[in-house]
């Protein structure tokens, strides 16, 4: 999962964590209709869709105003992984499994352009053969094969770790393990075009189309040119089990050497390059040259920042952008629902909102009564009625924190909190020993009653914070608001918070969301509070593994109740995927793993 324009919710099972965001959704023009997400997620070696890109006409320059700026090209560490980067890495970035958007329903498919074919051969050991397309290259005319995936490969498998500060061993890589540490070997053929994935005997993995992939909150990174800087000469001799000057050497640029943007190491392997970016309030995509299938439609994507969604529909109406993609806001919705010169799409999507405890804080660590009471006092109902009902009219309190509404697994594990009980969370505290105190907060001991909620800059998300104040300073808890332009992107990744509020832009698999969950020994590169749970880990684990689907949904569901009995993360709403354009352009909708509002760039066209 990714941080949403802040990355989860899953509708099959995958490979990578979720992505940090935040997300749009439609109206006028045609609305979006979430739908059943996960009712047939594809039997394991079973023939997948192969989408290829349509042949479609120059429509010139477009502009995208984006709720929040571009950052890295390596987006695939835990430093990163952020949505806010898909947005651009999505047309930049090879990756051999994408999602597509059919009749409101995410269906994955094998990459026609980049991919000759991907076939499971055999199950026990499970092997995949992966061949590129022989015409793949990245924008330096460099091949994109074997190498790539073998690099990617190394990331999550390689056993070489570091202390961290907390003194647990975290990977070099900072990258998840799942998936990638199942392969026992990958070996590269046929000029190095063709990838043969092996897999442990005793380790299946169900949802392969995640890794190495967008699906899995994945993709490919250019290897050739970490060689280059490093001066390592073949990555493919570097193996999983070292713990050497040259793994570390190779992990160092890895992730650090693809931080920001850099033009001449920021290669594109899809239909557009990044051609510049500042990191905060523009980046510039054009056609690939490379590029070998049909060209995208926009000649230049320009992505704006505006992190006001008002501000966003003003820059829409007065035509100085084309498409906007700002967090779901009412009044927006409204405003362009009535107006027939622009489309609007919103539905049910991927993303979540949730309250993250930090719990190395030892506030929350020692207090579980507190962790329990603040969800008791926490009012659902009222941040959907007043931030989400009119954008989504279906929009109803969030009670898993694996599962979305619509998907087949989604069972009800956090329907007896956030309810905006105050009786409720005074008992729970008095229970615990909990004292109420002259200024009406609870202390006991050492310990108050009070925390900083940390969050990006966004009005529904300070919003938020005004609705959860009310009940819980009734019921004798503190939440003081702490909001950082910089929260998501620096913070967040650090730790730097007593608790945290923000989304998880969710994958149609559920295997990617382990790295945000489990464990930091255990894989956890995305556990950002830092939350540890031997059950949550092991049975996580064996639901990656197993083939069989409703076994592996009555799996993660015992992971969710684990998570509800400890309370380490609120689930507040599933976040309505938001976008709008103006009548003359599309077509518009929202694919949050594929990068958002311009998952489909490439087939824009004027109307």
């Amino acid at each position: 999962m990714r941080k949403s324009k802040a990355v989860s919710a899953l509708a099959l099972l995958t490979s990578s964590a979720l992505v940090l965001g935040a997300c749009g959704s439609g109206g006028s023009g045609g609305s979006g209709d979430a739908g059943q997400q996960d009712s047939n997620p594809g039997d394991v070696g079973g023939a997948d869709q192969v989408y290829k890109r349509p042949k479609v006409n120059d429509i010139g320059e477009v502009a995208v105003a984006v709720e929040e700026g571009f950052h890295n090209y390596n987006n695939n560490i835990g430093a990163t992984n952020n949505f806010s980067s898909t947005i651009a890495l999505s047309s930049a970035q090879p990756s051999p499994f994408i999602s597509e958007l059919v009749d409101g329903k995410l269906v994955i498919k094998v990459d026609g352009d980049l991919m000759e074919s991907v076939e499971v051969t055999s199950t026990s050991p499970q092997t995949i053969v992966w061949k590129v397309r022989k015409e793949a290259v990245w924008s330096d005319g460099k091949p994109i094969d074997c190498k790539d995936f073998y690099l990617k490969w190394l990331a999550g498998a390689s056993k070489a770790t570091v202390k961290g500060e907390d003194g647990t061993e975290a990977s070099i890589w900072d990258s998840t393990p799942t998936g990638y540490e199942d392969i026992e070997k990958l070996d590269c053929s046929d000029n190095n075009k063709t990838v043969t994935t092996t897999f442990f005997k005793d380790k299946a993995y169900a949802d392969y189309r995640g890794i190495f992939s967008s699906p899995g909150s994945d993709g490919l990174l250019p290897a050739h040119i970490l060689e280059e800087k490093t001066s390592i000469p073949d990555i493919t001799k570097v193996l999983p089990s070292q713990n050497d000057d040259t793994v570390k050497k190779a992990a160092e640029f890895y992730t650090k050497g693809w931080l920001g943007f850099d033009a001449s190491v920021a290669l594109s392997g899809g239909p557009y390059v990044i051609t510049s970016s500042d990191l905060k309030d523009q980046t510039v995509l054009e056609r690939n040259p490379k590029w070998w299938g049909e060209k995208g439609g926009p000649s230049k994507i320009i992505l704006k920042t505006n992190t006001d969604s008002q501000s966003a529909a003003q820059q829409l109406q007065n035509k100085e952008v084309q498409v906007i993609a700002p967090q779901a806001d009412p009044a927006v919705a409204q405003q362009l629902r009535g107006d027939s010169a622009f489309n609007v799409f919103a539905a049910g999507g991927q993303t979540f909102e949730h309250v993250d405890l930090n719990m190395a804080r030892p506030l929350f660590k020692n207090n579980p009564d507190l962790r329990l009471a603040i969800a008791q006092c926490f009012d659902r109902q009222s941040l959907v009625d007043k931030l989400v009902k009119d954008v989504d009219p279906n929009a109803k309190p969030l009670n898993s924190l694996t599962f979305m509404p619509n998907e087949v697994g989604y069972e009800e594990h956090f329907s007896d909190i956030g309810k905006g009980d105050v009786d409720a969370a005074k008992k729970t505290l008095e229970g615990g020993g909990w004292k109420q105190g002259a200024d009406g907060i609870y202390t006991k001991g050492e310990f108050k009653a009070s925390f900083k909620l940390g969050h990006k800059v966004v009005q529904r998300r300070a919003d938020t914070v005004r609705i959860l104040q009310d009940k819980c300073k009734q019921a004798g808890i503190e939440i003081v608001d702490d909001q950082d332009v910089d929260f998501n992107d620096k913070r967040l990744p650090a730790s730097e918070f007593d608790a945290a509020l923000f989304a998880w832009v969710g994958q149609p698999l559920k295997a990617g969301a382990y790295g945000n969950y489990a464990s930091k020994d255990k894989g956890g590169s995305g556990n950002y509070n830092n939350y540890s749970s031997s059950v949550v880990d092991e049975k996580w684990k064996q639901a990656n593994g197993e083939l069989d689907y409703k076994k592996r949904v009555d799996l993660m569901n015992e992971v969710d109740k684990q998570m509800r009995t400890d309370m380490h993360s609120i689930p507040l709403f599933q976040l309505p995927d938001f976008a709008a354009s103006s009548a003359d352009i599309g077509p518009i909708s929202y694919v949050g793993v594929g990068g958002g509002v311009t998952w489909n760039a490439f087939a824009w066209q004027k109307k």
